[in-house]
């Protein structure tokens, strides 16, 4: 068994990382290591003889079993990888290039980019995950335009549950074409021993994803920027620990100048002159940790708020993508908690059915309500009248 260790680890201390490649035809694994700076060997570089039903043209079927097996082969072998980065097969990620406002927060552009994507796909698609970087060409003014891939969620967690029954961290799951990219542009082979090199060669996906553990740019399917709310969450549960600390000392400190005073009848002014700058100093820090204590709890409550809100704008978006045929959606504002929908109808029943579709989502404080239905002087191309409305609700987020 194998314990880990909280001390600070030196700054020489070697990395090794596994690169598992799941292709449609074979499995590949590579093992590298060496200093921070760069790689200096290649512990293992093969073709997987896996037991059958494991995997089939590149989808993991077991993932608790192979995960298993593949913790067998590393200790078997006495490595001790710090983390698992893996290969998804290409066929399983989408790309697209998505336009939206330009000036909007970190997790608001995760958030419009997810259901943007969601709402591109098929209605029988499962749920994806993806990641994303900003589109090199310019966009309009107050337009922001971002490359975007995507990966069936379910493909990623198996991979994901791969990792952590084989003793690993999954770091990053990317497409195979970019591992193998980044082995034929990488020169690293150039610094490794020939013998090494040409071993690596054989297996260039595997060798290019334990490569990223060196070179971390590239597209990452994990859910990476989730990691920045369970930052914020920890934040504030330290920040209560702290304050609850720095409570003691303020109490331990107060009671020292009372147990010093009454064992003293006649201080000297010496004594009391220490005694009053220990607890001034103890309710400074208790002050200084209370700051922080609430502004961790005011983020959290933000945190709540935000993430409340996205769910119930997902919804709705959701409905509006695939509202059905015969209604045409002009904008969507929201200002806070009010919300308005403005759109055009071949008819009256097709605004009404969208409002009934609305209705139906449990994230209304009021529900919608259709105060704007009128027919407009123009017709549309089937020479049918056009029906204008306007849709208007309120959220129940702040209420």
């Amino acid at each position: 068994m194998r314990w880990t260790s909280w001390l600070p680890k030196p700054r020489n201390r070697r990395l090794c990382a596994v690169g598992l490649d799941i292709g449609p035809d074979s499995t590949s694994l590579v093992v590298l290591s060496g200093f921070l700076s760069q790689p200096d060997s290649v512990c293992c570089a093969e073709r997987l003889e896996l037991p059958d039903g494991l995997v089939s043209h590149g989808e993991v079927m077991q993932s608790v079993l192979l995960g298993r097996w593949l913790r067998n082969y590393l200790e078997a072998s006495d490595y001790q990888p710090d983390g698992a980065y893996l290969g998804l097969d290409d066929a399983c990620v989408s790309n697209h290039l998505v336009t939206i406002a330009a000036g909007l927060s970190p997790e608001d552009v995760a958030f419009q980019l997810q259901a943007e994507v969601q709402s591109l796909l098929p209605e029988y698609a499962p749920e994806v995950w993806i990641d994303y970087r900003l589109d090199a060409e310019p966009a309009q003014e107050g337009e922001q335009r971002y490359v975007v891939q995507a990966a069936p969620r379910l493909r990623v967690e198996a991979l994901q549950r791969v990792a952590h029954f084989a003793g690993l961290k999954a770091v990053v799951v990317e497409p195979r074409c970019d591992a193998a990219h980044r082995t034929e542009v990488s020169d690293t082979l150039s610094t490794l021993p020939q013998a090494s090199a040409a071993l690596a060669l054989q297996c260039d996906e595997a060798f290019g994803l334990a490569l990223r553990a060196w070179q971390d740019d590239g597209v990452n399917l994990l859910p990476h920027r989730d990691h920045a709310y369970d930052v914020l969450r920890r934040a504030w549960l330290l920040g209560v620990t702290v304050c609850a600390i720095g409570g003691a000392f303020l109490a331990a400190g107060f009671a020292m100048v009372m147990a010093s005073a009454a064992d003293s009848r006649q201080p000297q002014a010496l004594d009391v002159s220490a005694s009053s700058r220990a607890l001034d100093e103890a309710q400074k820090a208790h002050a200084q940790v209370k700051v922080v204590h609430e502004r961790k709890a005011e983020q959290a409550r933000w945190l709540k708020v935000r993430q409340d809100l996205q769910s119930q704008s997902l919804q709705w978006s959701r409905v509006l993508s695939h509202a059905a045929q015969g209604v045409w959606v002009a904008s969507v504002k929201q200002q806070g908690t009010r919300w308005t929908v403005q759109g055009e109808a071949l008819s009256s029943n097709h605004a009404q059915q969208l409002v009934k579709q609305l209705k139906a989502l449990d994230i209304w404080a009021q529900a919608p309500e259709l105060p704007q239905l009128q027919v407009m002087p123009s017709v549309s191309s089937t020479g049918l009248p056009i029906w204008q409305f306007r849709i208007e609700a309120d959220l129940k987020v702040g209420v």
